[in-house]
């Protein structure tokens, strides 16, 4: 089936809503359905493995299921279990036909022994219920591959501008108040941005960003950190019921009143929606981040996929929804499939490798989509459906990369009435939140864990950005929420 099909269809799609995740490839998160029904998939067959510096190899192996978040007991603070997905560090784990992920896992993270092995892990349906259902319901796309062949900031700035930018940080003049600061030294890892996203090419009253820390769209386009026009009815929360009084007073200037959850039960989502994970969160109550980035639990990252579904499915919105779920970049996971090459002036020699992606909604066909897309078909989709010129705002990206970018309509067919209910995935998921909470609350304060409770708090490289612009938020005026 060709990617061009299906743009008829797209026209009967009136809601679009994106979640973007954090840091997982395909064959780490989705390779397993290959063995397990689904031989259609791209994904592991069972031979691949990696060697490291020494020899030894490394066969892919499926983690054990209590192994759903990655803490070595014992191990130094400074010691972090997260892959490197640094452009350097993904072309050495592209070297030798992706032979190299084992070999830079070691190289620069050096884990004990026992978790030298990590990258090669995967997880199976029996640890991921959600996705589970999702891809055997509806749109397994097993050829999505990130747009650049490195870490989250670039990538989520082609998923909104179909370009990378550098940060602007120390260029600005709110920064000068932090001039001989403790702050100062941390300018240049704030991640803040000038590049025009997607949304300008859409009316304000069509879409609406949800995020539960301060939204990507305000560190990617300076024209929505603008301090006179903060635009409160395009930003709001994931769910509102979860964010403090206090906190709701403090941002009511800049964040919309109603939330995801709310917009999707009263069935008044916009055309676009967005959702922000949450990418960082020493709150007590919760688990923490459900983001996805390791070494967050994948649970927490089930069950916030779980509530977007269940949200949209009992919308009045659902008949004519597209649910677009997708991960930034690999995070240093082994895929077994190299990157295509690319030549569109962007100044990368190829596209990154494949991460999960599942497109779900009553129009979408129950099928594995071998058609290449990147990121930056997120956008060609929204401005071709949604545009008052899908044209001419598709030039207006200035973007090589969106104007060859493939839609999303090709996965599209007519209306289903075959979509099973998925059984008892909150159940599921229910106990393991009850015994995180429990466990978190049991502290004497704020939580110290990244990705369960009771372990010590390693922030994430990731994390730290965020943090930073956070702080940067507020240093300009803005709230640190959305």
């Amino acid at each position: 089936m060709a990617v061009d099909d299906g743009l008829d269809v797209l026209q009967e799609i009136k809601h679009i809503v994106v979640l973007m995740m954090e840091n997982r490839s395909f064959d780490h998160m989705l390779g397993y359905l290959t063995k397990d029904g689904m031989g259609d998939v791209n994904g592991l067959s069972g031979d691949e493995s990696n060697a490291d510096a020494d020899g030894a190899v490394y066969p892919a192996f499926e983690f054990a299921l209590d192994q759903t978040a990655f803490h070595a007991p014992g191990q130094p603070q400074d010691r972090s279990l997260d892959p490197c997905h640094s452009p350097s560090c993904v072309a050495e784990q592209l070297a030798a036909g992706n032979g190299g992920f084992v070999k830079n896992f070691v190289a620069r993270k050096d884990p004990p022994p026992a978790w030298r092995k990590l990258p090669m892990g995967y997880y199976t349906g029996a640890h991921l219920p959600v996705y589970d259902h999702l891809a055997r319901e509806f749109c397994v796309c097993d050829a999505w591959h990130s747009s650049i062949p490195g870490d989250t900031w670039p990538n989520r700035l082609y998923s909104l501008a179909g370009r990378a930018g550098q940060s602007v940080a120390h260029e600005l003049d709110f920064f000068k108040q932090l001039i001989d600061t403790p702050l100062t030294a941390a300018l240049t890892n704030v991640p803040l941005f000038e590049v025009e996203a997607f949304t300008r090419q859409l009316a304000d009253t069509q879409w609406r960003w949800y995020s539960h820390d301060p939204a990507t769209l305000r560190a990617a386009d300076a024209h929505y950190r603008d301090i006179t026009d903060l635009k409160p009815l395009n930003f709001s929360y994931f769910n509102r019921k979860a964010v403090s009084v206090a906190t709701e007073d403090l941002e009511a200037l800049i964040v919309g009143q109603d939330s995801f959850i709310d917009d999707a039960a009263k069935g008044t989502l916009r055309e676009v929606s967005w959702i922000d994970p949450n990418f960082i969160d020493l709150s007590v109550a919760d688990p923490n981040s459900n983001d996805d980035h390791p070494p967050a639990d994948v649970l927490a990252g089930q069950q916030l996929v779980l509530e977007v579904y269940q949200a949209l499915v009992n919308s009045p919105n659902w008949n004519d929804t597209l649910l677009v779920i997708t991960y930034d970049e690999h995070g240093g996971f082994y895929d077994h499939v190299a990157p295509p090459p690319v030549n569109d002036g962007s100044g990368y020699a190829t596209y990154g490798l494949r991460v999960p992606a599942l497109v779900v909604g009553p129009r979408v066909k129950r099928f594995v989509c071998h058609d290449f897309f990147d990121h930056t078909a997120l956008i060609k989709t929204i401005l071709l459906r949604f545009a008052s010129d899908p044209a001419g705002a598709v030039a207006n990206m200035g973007s090589a990369r969106i104007a060859a970018s493939a839609h999303l309509g090709g996965v599209l067919g007519p209306a289903r009435t075959d979509i099973a209910d998925g059984g008892d995935l909150g159940g599921k998921l229910e106990a393991w939140r009850a015994t995180a909470s429990a466990q978190r609350q049991a502290q004497a304060g704020p939580s110290t864990a990244p990705e369960a409770a009771g372990q010590p708090l390693v922030l994430t490289d990731f994390q730290n950005e965020f943090a930073a612009f956070a702080l940067a938020m507020r240093a300009s005026g803005l709230a640190g929420h959305p």
